[in-house]
């Protein structure tokens, strides 16, 4: 796709991307979607190909930029194109560091403990807010005040939902698993 713009209009969105605007950003990571969606399906781990797809990856990958386009400018000399991909690969990293068990982060006991199968049926269990607080707090990394301003939802209720569904995460990850440290966990949450 990046065939349909000249150039010139591709430096024109680099440019306005470097002042700020979160529109052109959008449009380069849009015009560059085909190439990152292969660089997903050929870097993505197994291990997260389990637990998302590449579209999944991708949209958070995309959320990633546009949080990080203040970054842009440093490397927009070399190309927006390996920026998006340097983001892309960072995105890989940090979910994939999620999914890995044993360095006590109590956000990541109870996602490495459940099988994807368990994890979906949790997630799908969950009320609609209830989802989306838990995959903005732990999957987008969104403090509580950035997920209280997109559910509306005080930053202390947001706390209080995300803790409450990290523990009913664990106590279905306990029920299912003798490998968890539940009693570990529990001093977490």
């Amino acid at each position: 796709m990046l065939g349909s713009l000249s150039e010139q209009q591709i430096r024109q969105l680099e440019t306005q991307v470097v002042r700020g605007d979160g529109t052109a950003m959008e449009t380069l990571f849009d015009l560059s979607h085909g190439r990152l969606s292969q660089i997903a399906g050929f870097r993505m781990p197994i291990e997260l190909r389990r637990t998302m797809s590449v579209n999944h990856l991708l949209m958070a990958a995309r959320m990633r930029a546009i949080r990080r386009q203040s970054e842009f400018a440093v490397a927009a000399a070399r190309s927006h194109f390996v920026w998006l991909r340097q983001v892309l690969l960072h995105t890989i990293e940090v979910i994939q560091k999620r999914l890995t068990p044993g360095d006590g982060d109590p956000r990541r006991l109870p996602l490495t403990a459940t099988s994807s199968a368990m994890s979906g049926f949790f997630l799908q269990s969950l009320a609609d807010v209830d989802r989306e607080i838990l995959l903005l707090r732990h999957f987008e990394e969104l403090t509580n005040q950035e997920t209280s301003i997109i559910t509306g939802i005080s930053p202390q209720g947001v706390s209080r939902r995300y803790m409450s569904v990290i523990r009913e995460l664990a106590e279905a990850a306990c029920d299912v698993s003798s490998a968890v440290d539940c009693e570990g966990f529990a001093a977490y949450v």
